[in-house]
């Protein structure tokens, strides 16, 4: 039995705690049964970004027209975009290994519970009296087991040759964003979906505009699934449950995540599980074992990289610093990386009414900024959600260009003092993009006085 201060479970944003707390001078154990780093850098976020960085080009090459130039694609090297973007994320591991102290002991293996404060790792028995567990997800597989169905983890590394054809299941944020990928680059793209419906988790108004505009490129098949399916070697053929033949050469499952937790021998222990599988925690991230932390996707419903960034901040202040106040998120952004770009903050208006709160919700093109309507777009809004009483922002929503950035100033607003009546107050850089923010607040705010008079 090896005594540490602190075990750490899973290399990916956590790693960072383990490398702090073993420059602190603490006794660490940092456990990792695959590449350093975890998803985001080796197979999810980065990678996937670093794709959509080629599809943008590429998209703003074939909609030249709509700014009078005649522009023509030659050629595209997609094994090349892809190659590079592999080479990338094949350094991570390296990279992520070099920064770590030589105080602090790294384990290449399967972490598993022995018993509350005991972890086993090929054949060795760790004990400490802080243990943090990250162990993040994995794609949800596909049914059909016996033939070479990809999830996102088959792209980050590719192996083989870049297929003509791609056919996605799933209508969420992944599916949309290498189906763009693949689509912008040449590539024959089909998305298939089980319903009407494309970013079920966005804001009603949103996913409607989104639904428009994506399908005007990419080829989306609603209400729709595979009843059976074969490969010959070179190809899938499908069988639809309308009756029709589909054919792909390859086939993308990208119908969500689920959990690492079931690979933790967690039986052994009294950490407690919720109905999806996720560890349940406190206001303090520590489990219903004392000195057992949880953070990240292992037990947030907030399945995004900048969580557990944060999360893991969170348990080092506490556990190296002392720190005991509880953690508080604040509003929780997120974005979709696709063509169009969407991000958004706090409630939908769905969640807006379920609330019982009053509020008003307005929705307003960008055509009051002039960068905006420089881009030749007309679909970009903004819809805010607006407490009726308080004035206080209950949810944004984004979709045009760089809504992942433009998000971040009502991020700011509802971090620092949360009243749409301040952003009128700071003087905007005219004509940029942010502008387009100002035409929905006095809206909303409008909106709110007349209910009041």
């Amino acid at each position: 039995m090896k005594t540490y201060d602190l075990i750490v479970i899973g290399g990916g944003r956590a790693s960072n705690l383990a490398v702090a707390a073993a420059a602190a001078g603490k006794s660490v154990a940092l456990i990792e049964r695959d590449k350093l780093g975890g998803t985001c850098p080796n197979r999810g976020c980065v990678p996937s970004k670093l794709l959509i960085g080629f599809a943008e080009v590429a998209r703003k090459i074939q909609e030249s027209s709509e700014h009078f130039i005649d522009a023509q694609i030659n050629s595209v090297d997609v094994a090349r975009m892809i190659r590079d973007t592999n080479d990338w994320s094949a350094l991570v591991d390296e990279r992520y290994e070099s920064r770590q102290p030589e105080t602090l002991d790294l384990y290449r293996g399967l972490g598993t519970f022995v018993s509350n404060h005991v972890v086993e790792v090929e054949g060795d028995q760790l004990t400490a009296p802080d243990i943090v567990i990250a162990t993040g997800g994995r794609p949800r597989p596909g049914p059909f087991h016996d033939l070479p169905i990809w999830t996102s983890d088959d792209l980050f590394p590719l192996k083989g040759d870049v297929p003509t054809s791609i056919t996605v299941v799933g209508g969420g944020f992944i599916a949309v964003e290498l189906a763009n990928f693949f689509d912008a680059v040449g590539v024959e793209t089909t998305v298939m979906v089980l319903d009407d419906r494309l970013l079920p988790a966005e804001d009603d108004d949103i996913a409607s505009i989104f639904k428009e505009q994506f399908t005007r490129t990419v080829n989306t098949l609603f209400n729709t699934s595979i009843e059976s399916a074969s490969h010959d070697g070179k190809q899938f053929t499908l069988q639809l449950n309308n009756g029709q033949t589909h054919q792909t050469q390859a086939l993308l499952y990208a119908i969500g995540r689920e959990l690492n937790t079931d690979t933790l021998s967690l039986e052994n222990t009294t950490i407690a599980l919720n109905e999806r599988g996720g560890i349940v925690r406190d206001e303090y991230l520590q489990t219903s074992v004392p000195g057992i932390y949880a953070i990240g996707d292992a037990a947030t419903r907030y399945q995004l990289q900048h969580i557990a960034t944060v999360e893991s901040k969170f348990v080092q202040d506490r556990i190296l610093e002392g720190n005991t106040s509880a953690i508080e998120y604040g509003a929780i952004p997120h974005a979709v990386f696709s063509n169009p770009e969407v991000a958004a903050t706090g409630m939908t208006e769905s969640e807006a009414i379920a609330s019982g709160r009053a509020y008003v919700a307005v929705i307003e093109e960008w055509s009051a900024s002039a960068r905006a309507l420089s881009t030749r777009l007309s679909y970009p809004r903004t819809k805010l959600i607006v407490d009726a009483s308080t004035y206080e922002v209950m949810g944004c929503h984004l979709i045009g260009p760089e809504s992942s950035t433009m998000i971040h100033q009502i991020m700011m607003l509802m971090h620092l003092d949360n009243d749409i009546r301040k952003l009128p107050g700071m003087v905007h850089i005219h004509p940029a993009l942010p502008e387009a923010l100002l035409v929905a607040a006095h809206s909303a705010i409008a909106a709110i006085e007349q209910g009041k008079s």
